[in-house]
């Protein structure tokens, strides 16, 4: 199982009462993902290139929605075997497969439904959000922040990992995001 976790600290070009566009960049964010291999050894990893966008108006969060793309193969495990392992085609399969995606689809009592993207397959999934406020910086702009922590088993996603034992064991896989900017965002799985 993956578990994720997203903070999402956003700035808002435009200031204004209505719903706010926030911008989700990696400046202020990372977007991360751990697994525990083996049973018994956690890798940790970090996507280096993303964007998004968040639509957020703290008056009616059930209209928000958010779209988070990253380049699968901007994966930085800090060890370069690792990295061409895991965005090869036994994994993500970056060449084929260039994106990882989310696209929300509802927001629904503090809980958002959306469709998240790995290596060409799409399954729905929901998580819940917690609002950790909305800022108004003076140097910086409006900024919101939010966090959320959830579970996805790579396998329904088809990585699979088959060179290397994975197509028989159950490995458990959490993942977080966090975001600080509107026009910065990061993720980080965590296992």
């Amino acid at each position: 199982m993956k578990r994720a976790l997203l903070l999402l600290s956003l700035l808002a070009l435009p200031v204004c009462a209505a719903p706010t566009r926030y911008y989700v960049k990696p400046v202020y964010t990372s977007l991360r993902f751990s697994i525990v291999k083996w049973g018994v050894l956690k890798e940790e990893g970090i996507f280096r290139d993303f964007d998004g966008t968040l639509i957020y108006d703290p008056a009616h969060p059930e209209a928000s929605r958010i779209d988070v793309v990253a380049k699968a193969s901007s994966l930085d495990t800090k060890n370069s075997g690792r990295d061409e392992t895991v965005t090869g085609e036994d994994f993500l399969d970056a060449r084929r497969y260039p994106t990882i995606e989310f696209h929300s689809t509802g927001v629904d009592h503090n809980f958002v439904t959306g469709n998240l993207t790995i290596h060409g397959t799409t399954r729905r999934v929901r998580f819940p959000v917690t609002s950790l406020g909305v800022h108004e910086i003076a140097s910086i702009g409006k900024m919101a922040g939010f966090e959320t922590t959830f579970t996805i088993n790579r396998r329904d996603f088809g990585v699979l990992g088959n060179r290397w034992g994975g197509a028989g064991r159950s490995e458990r896989q959490r993942g977080a995001a966090h975001h600080h900017r509107s026009d910065h965002a990061s993720v980080m799985w965590d296992g």
